[in-house]
């Protein structure tokens, strides 16, 4: 397995660390974008999966980033599309609980959509 993938796959299963260990997940997730195109389907599958832990968990995610850093100045500061979806825990964290299983299987399909 892709090494940047199994620290993703790792960090998500791990809500309740440090905010700061947070946004190195979110930040990993960003170099996965980039290599995407380069996974296999069993890591694609796994990303899925990873990403689908993320959104499950937003709520102790979101809380703990919110501690260390301010989400949306972030996205600001670095004109962060919303593509990169999960640099907006901020705003899903709001989103009702019968969306975000919708959000998770169109994961990918976000992270590629243009808006």
């Amino acid at each position: 397995m892709n090494s940047v993938l199994k620290n993703y796959c790792v960090s998500v299963e791990f809500p309740d660390v440090s905010g700061a260990e947070h946004l190195e997940m979110l930040q990993i997730r960003d170099r996965l974008v980039e290599i995407e195109s380069d996974l296999s389907e069993a890591e694609k599958t796994l990303l899925t999966k990873g990403d689908r832990q993320l959104i499950e968990n937003v709520n102790d995610f979101y809380h703990e980033l919110s501690r260390f850093v301010n989400l949306a100045d972030i996205r600001k500061a670095e004109a962060i599309p919303p593509q990169r979806w999960w640099w907006y825990l901020d705003v899903l964290v709001f989103l009702p609980i019968s969306l975000k299983p919708e959000l998770t299987s169109h994961s990918e399909s976000l992270s590629k959509r243009s808006f």
